[in-house]
């Protein structure tokens, strides 16, 4: 069984892109109980070491972004409503009304974001901008607001909601990507007691929820031979996706990702290499961990550059199916996270100085 209880935590911690101090200090700790070294770059990423027993074996990384979606300051009005921005690619429709947490220096600001009355929404045809958003803190003006602590660029994330649906699955605020960090630590617990034959770093990386870059100064340090990276994927098992995308159902297990594409902006995504696919088939299969294959238009994740890092790092997204994707409330089921659990401490275990990943193979 996973533990659910530490997942709750991890949910509870703020870090937001940029401020994921209070995260990294949770890791370092947590991880060194189980890892045989721990450190944190000059970003924040926190890289863990398990030393393989086999030293002709390649190393290998496993990754999982620590930050979350948020909002950032901008403007504290006179009256001491205050101003704020999207920091990451939140959805704006499901913000009115919000409850929200404003991370300062001196502590957590409990806020709600406004909504118009609904006796006078007749008047509201659209959805606001969110440059016309609002967060109230219960201050009259910007004064009272500036002793609470609270500036500009101070980063705002929704406030903790974990909860368990039916016993079955998991909903809370940054499931993506705490479902992710919470499998790259048990897993690294697991490999602690019966040591891989493979060197193994265990990173939690910054960044990707704004620029899906924080990952490459850890890998361009490590050097490895592949990285796995520890993701949710976007199901479409709802009402309203059932006809859009790949067919990703929680409770079917995990999804590998064979395409990704953002398609706006810098062009960037992620096709896999083809033996690193084949070979976590070939794991899952050994296992019998039932595994779907995921392929999405429409976003990118930390592993879509690393394939032209240094030169050239095969890399691989593994992702637990996710519902309400960016939103207040993401929904994961138990199982598939037991299963993703499952299949990467397997493929861990599996990698020996055999593992070879090669291009051109018919």
């Amino acid at each position: 069984m996973v533990d659910l209880e530490l997942l709750k935590k991890l949910t509870e911690i703020p870090a937001p892109s940029g401020h994921e101090d209070r995260m990294i200090h949770f890791l370092k700790d947590y991880m060194s109980n189980y890892a045989d070294k721990v450190e944190i770059d000059s970003i924040g990423n926190v890289i863990a070491v398990i030393e393989g027993e086999d030293a002709k074996a390649p190393r290998i990384m496993v990754s999982a972004h620590m930050d979350e979606i948020g909002l950032v300051i901008r403007r504290i009005e006179d009256n001491g409503f205050i101003r704020f921005e999207r920091l990451g690619g939140v959805e704006p429709k499901t913000l009115f009304s919000r409850e929200v947490q404003i991370v300062t220096e001196r502590g957590l600001v409990d806020g709600i974001i406004g909504v118009r009355a609904h006796h006078l929404a007749a008047y509201q045809k659209e959805i606001e901008p969110v440059s016309k958003m609002y967060i109230d803190i219960g201050v009259q003006s910007r004064e009272e607001a500036i002793k609470l602590g609270v500036k500009v660029g101070d980063p705002v994330v929704f406030k903790p909601n974990f909860k368990i649906l039916n016993g079955k699955h998991v909903s809370s605020k940054a499931m993506d990507n705490r479902v992710g960090l919470l499998i790259l630590l048990e897993t690294l617990k697991a490999l602690s007691r019966e040591r891989p034959r493979a060197t193994i770093f265990f990173v939690g990386t910054v960044l990707e929820e704004f620029n899906v870059r924080g990952v490459l100064p850890a890998a361009f340090k490590i050097s490895p031979y592949a990285v796995f990276c520890l993701e949710i994927g976007v199901a479409t098992d709802t009402p309203d996706l059932k006809d859009l995308g790949p067919d990703l159902r929680l409770g079917r297990g995990p999804a590998i990702s064979l395409f990704s594409f953002h398609g706006r902006g810098t062009l960037g995504g992620l096709i896999p290499h083809p033996q690193l696919v084949k070979f976590i088939e070939k794991v899952a299969n050994e296992v019998n961990i039932p595994c779907q294959r995921s392929t999405f238009f429409g976003g990118l994740s930390e592993a879509s550059f690393l394939p032209v890092l240094k030169e050239g790092i095969p890399a691989v997204d593994i992702g637990v199916p996710c519902r309400y994707t960016h939103s207040p409330n993401e929904v994961v089921a138990i199982s598939d996270i037991e299963a993703t659990k499952k299949l990467m401490v397997n493929i861990l275990k599996n990698i020996d100085e055999r593992f070879k990943l090669e291009r051109g193979i018919l």
